[in-house]
């Protein structure tokens, strides 16, 4: 009895590991995969490779000019920014010679050469306003100008770069040149710029001319000062009427609007001050010399120091 119970159990053990049950705990091999097709990424097209190699730079360039030109906000500009727009609009120079030399290159591309042109003519425009702001800030209503329109003649040439710049895009615009789907300068967008340029130029025109006639002022002053030390009463008169006129004709400039941006804003309104400030100053440093001349000359040298403190209210 006991060894046929033991041969049922062992049937029993033997059907159950061969049953459906039954699942392997050892490795297996994986099954084949279904055959797949590999294909290599596609090569890109050798006129567009240098295509692009022209619109990433003018993009870069469009990134770093777009937001400065835009508002005129220049004088935080780094020599850093300045180097990048210098390096890659030099990019897309040699870039367009490389593309230049395809043949029939594609609709969408033929208008690069122009495009790469009006990026240059806003580089150009970038760097003036940059350069501008910088020759602004370093002249004073305390600058012994003896020649104002001399003095100035670079400034105004810088403002010429920008009048430039505002014509050509002006015309680049007008040529309604072609422009490719991923270049971020679009026509409407050179319009907007050439409109700002020309706006701008005309502000900074006016500006300089307000300066120009305070500089002439602020010499015809120290010409007043100088006759008022040595007791040449009447002559001390004299230069302060030349300078009144000169200081009239600044504020007159200023007070009919000197619509400058951003950086130049500034420029603008500390200008003014001096104007307005200067007349004053004359008026009274005027007054002194027909006191002094009247021979009250106490009372004279107190009137030309209030004068004299009026006339530098502005700081600067």
């Amino acid at each position: 009895m006991r060894r046929r119970r033991l041969l049922a159990v062992a049937c029993a053990a033997v059907a159950g590991c061969t049953g459906t049950s039954y699942r392997a705990s050892g490795p297996r091999t994986p099954p084949p995969s279904p055959a797949t097709d590999v294909s290599n990424p596609p090569t890109q097209d050798p006129v567009e490779a240098r295509a692009q190699a022209v619109v990433r730079p003018l993009n870069e360039v469009y990134r770093a000019v777009r937001g400065p030109l835009s508002t005129f906000e220049v004088a935080d500009v780094s020599q850093d920014e300045r180097s990048t727009v210098r390096e890659s609009i030099e990019a897309a120079r040699t870039a367009i010679t490389t593309f230049s030399e395809v043949d029939n290159p594609p609709a969408r591309y033929a208008s690069l050469p122009t495009l790469v042109t009006a990026h240059e003519r806003l580089v150009d425009a970038f760097t003036a306003a940059v350069d501008l702001d910088a020759a602004l800030s370093a002249i004073t209503v305390e600058s012994e100008v003896d020649d104002p329109a001399g003095r100035l003649a670079p400034l105004r040439s810088t403002v010429t770069t920008l009048t430039m710049a505002a014509d050509d895009l002006t015309d680049l615009a007008d040529s309604e040149p072609t422009v490719p789907p991923a270049l971020f300068l679009t026509i409407d967008r050179i319009r907007e710029f050439a409109a700002i340029l020309d706006a701008q130029s005309t502000a900074l025109d006016r500006l300089l001319d307000g300066i120009e006639r305070d500089f002439a002022a602020s010499a015809d002053w120290r010409t007043g000062i100088a006759a008022f030390e040595r007791g040449a009463f009447v002559d001390a008169r004299a230069g302060f009427d030349d300078a009144l006129a000169h200081y009239r004709e600044a504020a007159a400039l200023f007070d009919a609007g000197v619509e400058a941006e951003g950086s130049f804003d500034d420029d603008a309104d500390r200008w003014s001050c001096v104007s307005t400030a200067g007349v004053e100053a004359a008026t009274t440093a005027r007054r002194a010399a027909e006191t002094a001349d009247a021979g009250d000359v106490q009372e004279a040298e107190r009137t030309l120091e209030t004068a004299r403190t009026a006339r530098t209210r502005c700081g600067r």
